[in-house]
């Protein structure tokens, strides 16, 4: 199925930096990992 990468840009995108960090926070408190590298896994090259 695949991750729907313009949506997590324009979720993340259009958050600032305390709203980003509660959205990290949260993800991880919920499935016990880290945002940053689930999205590592799960998006193309074309973002680093």
């Amino acid at each position: 199925w695949g991750t729907n990468e313009g949506l997590v840009i324009s979720i993340l995108g259009h958050r600032n930096a305390d709203q980003r960090k509660v959205i990290r926070e949260t993800y991880s408190q919920t499935y016990g990992e880290d945002l940053l590298k689930a999205l590592e896994k799960e998006l193309t090259s074309d973002f680093e």
